[in-house]
């Protein structure tokens, strides 16, 4: 009778197990993640006057928090002559970066873009962008 009893009762503690471990609220623990990115300067469509002092500053905001961010400057029309390529991986609700650049030995008139894309989640699935668009005089 015993052996009948436990016969019963494994499959409901299997099923009982089953159930409760595949909780998909593990998984979407950054669900409702917001991040807001302000590229505070160069402003967008600004004329910088002077290229040798160009600041940068970028400031990344998360209702739970930060995962990646990734910051890359370049002239317009050459993605691969990056002036700046920083990947910060923080977990803050808040990252803020500030570099001041170099830019005068680009030809008078040349524009650049600054490109912002930081993660929502921790895999990277979904993502926030912000970009600028700067020449400098």
């Amino acid at each position: 009778m015993k052996k009948l009893q436990f016969f019963y009762i494994l499959p409901l503690l299997c099923l009982g197990l089953l159930t409760t471990s595949c909780n998909d609220d593990d998984e979407g623990e950054d669900q409702g993640n917001t991040i807001t990115i302000t590229i505070d300067e160069p402003i967008d469509g600004e004329t910088v006057m002077d290229c040798s002092d160009v600041h940068i500053h970028i400031d990344v905001v998360a209702s739970d928090e930060n995962h990646n961010v990734e910051v890359v400057l370049h002239p317009e029309g050459d993605v691969s002559d990056r002036i700046l390529d920083i990947d910060e991986h923080d977990h803050d609700k808040e990252i803020t970066i500030e570099q001041e650049v170099d830019l005068c030995s680009y030809p008078s008139g040349t524009c650049f873009h600054l490109e912002v894309e930081a993660c929502i989640d921790h895999d990277c699935e979904e993502k926030q962008f912000a970009e600028a668009e700067f020449c400098i005089q």
